[in-house]
């Protein structure tokens, strides 16, 4: 597995970067706009392909780079339908799964702080955006916080979870990076040993001053960040590295691909290897002569085209001639056609008339 938490030193934010060893699908959790460039320089260092930002809530203290890492990498936007903003690909509801790879993050409602906080588990790692910080948890005292509603959050959904989980908050500003549920419950200085009373009384009494940049950041964030600055840099970073990074899907993922039309399967084995087995709809465009100017004059550089060979070799080949020639959406299926098999997805045997 791939793991990274990344902070930001002006808002002490924590975001994490998730990737599925198998496919390099990625997900980014609470990404910051001041770091865009460094998120897509991490990205093309260890070829991994953005599929997902997803948002613990709509934040006040920093803009989130959705949209800047939407532009960068076509990476969908994802945030709690809760949170009533418009901005965002994805609008999750308590109990939706995520899928990237062989992984899967699991969604769940965690309100307080504002009425759309989620929480993510994958793995035994729960990242808690401000809902459970370590030894404190998110205020309450704006944008229709409701300390009633965190204190539920924490103790009958994120502490009913197995005490070994480890807690990745989205701030902390004592260089603490991580607990897990088992050292909140026993040593959080605001809910461990609190009656649900002696709680929401130091909730109403925490006194703090607003964010500093609540006037930007909330109104921006209900949009995914998209009138912000720096996008462009960070486009331009990525548009340089995909004639070198090669995006990859699993064989299960392309089969949830070819459900809806737009996609172009070309399988670049060999005309004997096509007519053996194949994927029905693919067509056959041999590697040592695929003609990469005729297919983009005929289909287009914005059409996405799945490249698939016997185990995944020629198929990276093939994708890096393709984006040489100025097709702009471009994957490879890891495991190629042996994958498939392996799978138990359907094929077409024998031969047939080639496009």
């Amino acid at each position: 597995m791939f793991f990274r938490q990344l902070f930001d030193p002006a808002s002490s934010t924590l975001s994490y970067l998730i990737a599925d060893d198998a496919s390099h699908e990625a997900v980014l959790i609470d990404p910051v706009v001041e770091q865009a460039e460094r998120d897509v320089r991490l990205l093309r260092e260890h070829g991994l392909a953005l599929k997902y930002t997803l948002e613990t809530h709509v934040h006040a203290d920093h803009v989130t780079a959705a949209q800047a890492m939407k532009q960068a990498t076509g990476a969908q936007t994802a945030v709690c339908r809760n949170c009533n903003a418009s901005g965002y690909d994805l609008l999750l509801e308590d109990g939706d799964v995520i899928l990237f790879g062989h992984e899967e993050i699991l969604t769940i409602a965690t309100p307080g702080h504002t009425p759309g906080g989620v929480s993510y588990l994958w793995r035994d790692r729960l990242f808690t955006g401000d809902t459970l910080l370590i030894g404190g948890c998110g205020r309450t005292d704006f944008q229709n916080g409701s300390a009633e509603a965190l204190w539920d959050s924490i103790t009958e959904k994120l502490f009913k979870l197995d005490e070994q989980i480890l807690v990745y908050p989205g701030h902390d500003y004592k260089g603490r990076r991580v607990s897990s549920i088992g050292e909140e419950k026993c040593f959080n200085a605001r809910v461990a040993g609190k009656t649900r009373e002696e709680f929401l009384s130091i909730m109403a009494s925490l006194g703090l001053p607003i964010p500093a940049r609540i006037q930007e950041a909330v109104p921006s964030n209900l949009g995914a960040g998209a009138d912000q600055p720096g996008v462009a840099s960070a486009s331009e970073q990525w548009a340089a590295l995909e004639n070198r990074v090669a995006q990859n899907v699993s064989a299960r993922q392309l089969a949830e691909v070819l459900r809806t039309p737009g996609a172009h399967l070309v399988d670049v084995r060999t005309q004997a290897e096509f007519e053996s087995v194949r994927i029905a709809g693919a067509v056959n465009l041999p590697l040592d002569r695929l003609d990469a100017a005729a297919l983009l004059g005929r289909i287009g550089a914005d059409v996405p085209v799945y490249c698939v060979c016997q185990t995944g070799t020629r198929s990276q080949l093939a994708a890096a001639t393709l984006r040489s020639a100025g097709f702009r959406r471009v994957v490879h299926v890891d495991g190629g056609t042996n994958a498939w098999a392996m799978a138990g997805l359907p094929v077409e045997r024998g031969a047939r008339a080639r496009t």
